[in-house]
């Protein structure tokens, strides 16, 4: 195990006693680098400022975040991604990874809106929890140098975990940062972290999940969907992890909840042109029907979809209730229409 330097009881400030604290802007997920990378920074006498980004789809958990900061005394905010980032996955300046998940240009946004804090507050720098050669896409050096760069934080952007393994930062070279209590981890083992986390009696961390879901192929085509069709807002995308999607036109596409949860957030998270559709007795999964003023065609598929997914699969055609989220008042009938196993799978998404 690489030499770490750290101990528990030696004071570790490299700022001068009298003045006040300097200012450090950190990307908090929640998961054990970034902790264990927050916690480094803040032995070594700074006053750290977390920022976490959430995003409907992301891998991490908001409250674990927030829990994980608390546990270690520092500041937190939460900046919320939108509309901007959407553009990212669809035109992302340094490509794609796996699937749709543009990595580079990810952190190359999210580097830029700290970046924007920190001179919001008077900050001095930008750190992260990142480990050279963790992660193929966008921990490889060339890839942190470009996101550095891209960020605007040439010699600004600190990473602890990994530091003595890179050129050293401004701060570094000026001595506000001690080099030699910043540590030398890469590759993707994750040995080094958990031994760091007991040192420090760390438990408040998100443990290793999924990962985002740019990189599922499912929630991809999903998202490619939403993207090459239109949206009205970022909220849209929320609905892109629930349920069953069928692009049953250009124009038209429909969400079904696949449970009781599903059902209630698909009609809270709903655009007010949006239409809902459900059996009369909601024996059911409830519908979300996306497009304007649909036709009866499609609102018989839909109906269709409905009857298809709930326990009257093998009766007669059923009869569903319809209305557009805007006038909830209005409430309207359709009969279902009899689908065949190829045209779901055609409309599946």
């Amino acid at each position: 195990m690489p030499s770490m330097n750290i101990t528990m009881n030696e004071p570790q400030i490299s700022n001068k006693d009298t003045l006040p604290p300097v200012k450090a802007v950190g990307l908090i997920s929640g998961g054990l680098d970034s902790i264990l990378a927050a916690r480094i920074v803040k032995d070594l006498g700074f006053d750290v400022y977390g920022v976490y980004f959430a995003m409907p789809w992301g891998c991490c958990d908001k409250t674990k975040a927030i829990e994980a900061a608390m546990s270690i005394g520092i500041k937190f905010i939460v900046l919320q991604l939108d509309e901007r980032y959407l553009e990212i996955i669809r035109n992302p300046k340094h490509g794609y990874g796996s699937a749709i998940n543009p990595c580079v240009d990810c952190r190359i946004h999210m580097f830029s809106r700290a970046a924007q804090y920190m001179r919001h507050i008077g900050g001095a720098f930008v750190f992260t929890g990142e480990v050279l050669g963790q992660r193929p896409m966008s921990q490889l050096r060339k890839s942190l140098v470009r996101i550095e760069q891209g960020a605007g934080l040439e010699g600004r952007l600190l990473r602890p975990l990994c530091a003595q393994l890179l050129e050293p930062t401004i701060l570094e070279k000026e001595g506000v940062i001690d080099r030699s209590k910043l540590l030398r981890l890469s590759g993707r083992s994750r040995k080094e972290q958990f031994t760091l986390a007991q040192t420090f009696h760390l438990t408040a961390y998100n443990q290793p999940a999924g990962g985002c879901l740019l990189t599922d192929v499912n929630f991809s085509r999903r998202m490619k969907d939403t993207l090459e069709h239109g949206y009205r807002n970022f909220r849209e995308t929320v609905a892109l992890k629930w349920g069953r999607h069928f692009r049953i036109s250009k124009e038209f596409k429909t969400i079904l909840g696949r449970d009781e949860e599903e059902n209630e957030s698909l009609i809270r998270y709903a655009h007010i042109d949006d239409y809902i559709m459900q059996l009369p007795d909601q024996a059911g999964p409830t519908l979300l029907l996306k497009g304007h003023h649909p036709p009866e065609d499609a609102l018989g598929v839909s109906a269709g979809l409905i009857q298809r997914f709930s326990r009257y699969k093998n009766e007669a055609p059923q009869n569903m209730v319809y209305w557009q989220v805007r006038n909830k008042e209005d409430r309207r009938s359709v009969t279902a229409l009899s689908l065949t196993d190829q045209q779901l799978k055609d409309m599946s998404l």
